[in-house]
């Protein structure tokens, strides 16, 4: 069982991490933050099971992907999009709340469909190689590297040669 102190050591090093990669996937900082806690929530109710095959970072990443996908497919995330379609009588904007995609590189990002979004921010954002990205995903290296040059090449065609050496560095 884990401590006070513990848990709140997990959750000052992983929180930020955490609520940046849930926000990629649901594009909505209040639910973002809502999986965060969630994860958290079953993380450190289930830690006995936690078998420390992979480094706590890892676990939780993997944790808030499944979580972030169980959102994305239920029915209270369909019906709040079609609110706000219906509500607005015209596309869904979404609103730049963070310094990390305030970007016009990171606009075009989130618009990549979710396949192609999570390669870029896994690798350009999180720096993991593509090996790491096949193993938290649990897809094989191929699959990981042709959707990464999909990605890119869906990226070219809005962002021009600055902001693309832009994403390189990141």
């Amino acid at each position: 069982m884990l401590t006070n102190e513990e848990m709140h050591h997990y959750m000052d090093t992983h929180s930020p991490y955490l609520l940046q990669l849930s926000f990629m996937y649901v594009k909505d900082w209040s639910r973002a933050e809502d999986i965060v806690q969630e994860v958290f929530i079953q993380f450190f109710r289930t830690f006995d099971q936690y078998e420390q095959r992979a480094s706590v970072k890892t676990y939780l990443t993997k944790m808030t992907i499944h979580k972030c996908y169980d959102d994305l497919r239920s029915f209270a995330s369909r019906k709040r999009t079609l609110m706000k379609l219906i509500t607005l009588k015209q596309p869904i904007s979404y609103e730049i709340q963070s310094p990390m995609e305030q970007s016009e590189v990171m606009q075009y990002v989130l618009k990549l469909p979710m396949k192609y979004r999570e390669m870029i921010i896994l690798y350009y954002y999180e720096e993991l190689t593509t090996s790491e990205i096949a193993i938290l995903l649990s897809l094989s290296d191929n699959t990981v590297k042709t959707r990464l040059r999909r990605a890119r090449e869906r990226l070219k065609i809005h962002i021009t040669n600055e902001d693309w050496r832009e994403l390189l560095h990141e």
